[in-house]
């Protein structure tokens, strides 16, 4: 008995301590199996959110004061002084990796009360985001995925309840994603005034046309 448990290979490795290696790298194994999952739950997707502010007016408000024959001269005469049509406030979410998931959020700042619950939901489609109001602002929650490649465009201007008042909007994603640095985006007015159209000097034009000129922040 005692020659054999004294035997030991010609390496000088015994059975016994083969055996003890082979216990002690087990759990090493495992954590090294374990590792593919912990990766698989990294988030691949990501979102950005950039502001959009173009030109200062609505042409439908320039033609309900001045009239549809009269409406295209008094356009060109404010495009002299820098004021253009076609005022648009708003923010594109485009899903740069991968699609940006149904049910990702957002949260729109509306420091100045000039948006509504209601004004949003008529230009903001059910199909793209359910809106619910929250402290300061509204809470927008994708309705559906946007492909990767894709931008959805959130309009605030169309839902503004005084297009001759300052606005400031910020849009914010909430829903973590694969680059927090582009979850962000603002807009809004840097100054708001009322032109006097009988200023411009065109005959039978008179009244009064809410402006607001752009302010990427």
């Amino acid at each position: 008995m005692s020659e054999e448990n004294s035997f030991m290979p010609k390496d000088g490795v015994s059975r016994r301590t083969l055996v003890k290696g082979a216990a002690w790298s087990l759990p090493v194994i495992a954590v090294a199996a374990a590792t593919p999952l912990a990766a698989a739950s990294t988030v691949t997707w990501n979102g950005a959110v950039t502001g959009v502010c173009d030109n200062d007016y609505d042409i439908s408000v320039l033609e309900g004061i001045v009239g549809a024959g009269l409406v295209g001269t008094v356009e060109s005469a404010l495009a002299l002084l820098g004021i253009t049509a076609g005022a648009t406030r708003g923010f594109n979410i485009t899903a740069t990796q991968g699609d940006i998931p149904a049910g990702t959020q957002y949260v729109l700042t509306d420091p100045n009360a000039l948006l509504t619950l209601s004004g949003l939901e008529a230009v903001v489609s059910a199909t793209v985001a359910g809106i619910a109001t929250t402290a300061g602002g509204f809470i927008l929650t994708l309705t559906n995925p946007i492909p990767q490649g894709s931008t959805v465009f959130i309009n605030v201007y169309d839902a503004l309840i005084n297009v001759g008042a300052l606005s400031s909007f910020t849009l914010t994603q909430t829903t973590a994603d694969a680059n927090g640095g582009d979850n962000t985006g603002s807009t809004g007015s840097l100054a708001a005034a009322a032109v006097n159209l009988g200023s411009l000097g065109i005959p039978l034009v008179s009244g009064s046309l809410a402006v607001q000129t752009c302010n990427l922040i």
